[in-house]
C-alpha cells in the first residue's frame, strides 16, 4: 500500500543567529524596514541576502514572528529543513495565535520524517511532533482543507486509521472537489478493511479527475481484495491506458487473470483461457520492462504450471526455471520463489538447462 501523499503548500522559513544592535538599528519599525527589504530580494531570487536581513530584522525586534516565519520559507526552498524547522518554531513561539507556521512547521516535520528511515524511531517521533503542529493550526484555524488532509497523512503513516479517517472525513467536507482527499479517504478505508467506502471514495475522486493514474491502481487493488477480479482488470486497464509504457498495470492484470482462472475448475476453457490471457500480461510487462521482477515471475509460474500437467514437456519447466532465475536477478529478496526453483529443479540424470 502505497503511502498517503501530503500536500505542501510553499511558504516561509528561517532562524538567526544574535548579532550586535546598534541603536541605529534596533525597535519594531527597524525591524519592519529590514523585513520588507528581505521581501523585495526574495521575490528577485536573492535568497542570501534576503536573509541577511531577515537576521537585521530578528535582531532589532526577536518578537517579529513574519520574520522567523519568512526566513523559515528561504531555509525550505534552499533545503535545509533543519534550518526552517527552527525558524518555524521560533515563530510560533513568537505568536503562538498565528496559523502558518504552526502549519508550515507541519510540513517540515513531515518532510524530516519522509527522510528518515521507515521504521525508524526518529520517524515516529517527527511524525508526532507535525501531529501536533498540525492540531494547533486547525485549533487556529479549524476550516482549512489542507491542514486536516496533512493531519490526517500523519495519523495514517502512524498507523492510527481511524483518527487519519476523522479528518480526512473533514478535509472533504470542507473542500468536496478536492481529488486528492478523495483518495487518501479511499486509502485510509481500504486500510479499515471498509473496501466498500474506500470504493465510493476512490470513484469520487476519480469523477473530478479521471486521469490518476494511482487512483486507478488503487481502486482495482480494492477490488482484487474483494476478489472481484473483473472490476480490477477493467480499473487496471484503464491505468494502462494512462501509462501506456509502464509495466506495472500490466503486472497486476496478469495477477488478476491467473487467481480468477483459479477459482475455476483445472480442466475448464475458462481457466485455461485466463492462463493464456495472465501469460500475454505478464509478456508484456517484461516487454515494457524487462526489469520487472513481477513479470518474469508470472511466466515463470504460468509455464511451469503447464510443465505439471505434462510432465514429458520439460522444456516448460527449463523456461519457467529461466524466467524465475531473472526475477530473483532483479529482485533477490524472493524467499518464497528460491524455494520453489529448488523444489522444481531437474533432479541427477533428468534434462537441465
Amino acid at each position: 500500500m502505497q503511502t498517503l501523499r501530503f500536500l505542501i503548500v510553499l511558504a516561509g522559513l528561517a532562524i538567526f543567529a544574535a548579532g550586535c544592535r546598534t541603536a541605529n538599528d534596533a525597535g519594531p519599525q527597524a525591524a519592519i524596514d529590514h523585513y520588507v527589504k528581505s521581501q523585495t530580494l526574495t521575490d528577485s531570487g536573492n535568497l542570501d541576502a534576503a536573509l541577511a536581513e531577515l537576521r537585521q530584522a530578528v535582531q532589532a525586534d526577536p518578537s517579529l514572528s513574519v520574520a522567523h516565519g519568512a526566513a523559515g520559507d528561504i531555509y525550505r526552498k534552499k533545503g535545509d529543513l533543519n534550518m526552517a524547522r527552527r525558524s518555524y518554531e521560533s515563530a510560533c513561539e513568537t505568536n503562538p495565535y498565528a496559523f502558518k507556521p504552526h502549519y508550515n512547521l507541519g510540513i517540515v516535520y513531515q518532510m524530516l520524517a519522509e527522510g528518515a528511515a521507515s521504521p525508524d524511531k526518529s520517524a515516529g517521533e517527527l511524525l508526532g511532533k507535525a501531529v501536533w503542529a498540525y492540531l494547533r493550526a486547525i485549533t487556529i484555524r479549524a476550516n482549512d482543507a489542507d491542514a486536516n488532509l496533512n493531519l490526517s497523512a500523519c495519523y495514517y503513516q502512524l498507523g492510527k486509521f481511524e483518527q487519519a479517517r476523522q479528518y480526512c472525513q473533514r478535509a472533504v467536507e470542507i473542500d468536496p472537489k478536492n481529488a486528492a482527499a478523495q483518495s487518501n479517504l479511499g486509502i485510509i478505508y481500504d486500510g479499515l478493511g471498509q473496501f466498500d467506502q474506500a470504493i465510493a471514495a476512490y470513484k469520487s475522486s476519480l469523477e473530478l479527475d479521471s486521469s490518476q493514474t494511482q487512483v486507478l491502481m488503487n481502486l482495482a487493488g480494492t477490488y482484487m481484495r474483494q476478489y472481484r477480479y473483473k472490476a480490477a482488470i477493467h480499473a487496471f486497464e484503464l491505468a494502462a491506458k494512462e501509462m501506456p509504457k509502464d509495466s506495472a498495470p500490466y503486472e497486476q492484470i496478469g495477477a488478476c487473470q491467473f487467481l480468477w482462472g483459479l477459482e475455476q475448475d483445472a480442466k475448464s476453457e475458462f481457466r485455461q483461457a485466463q492462463e493464456e490471457k495472465a501469460l500475454q500480461a505478464y509478456q508484456t510487462a517484461v516487454r515494457l520492462n524487462p526489469k520487472s521482477a513481477a513479470g518474469h515471475r508470472g511466466i515463470g509460474t504460468i509455464l511451469m504450471i503447464r510443465f505439471i500437467r505434462d510432465r514429458n514437456k520439460t522444456d516448460l519447466r527449463d523456461k519457467a526455471l529461466e524466467a524465475w532465475y531473472t526475477s530473483l536477478e532483479i529482485r533477490p529478496d524472493q524467499n518464497d520463489l528460491r524455494d520453489l526453483v529448488k523444489k522444481y529443479q531437474p533432479k541427477p540424470g533428468e534434462a537441465n538447462l
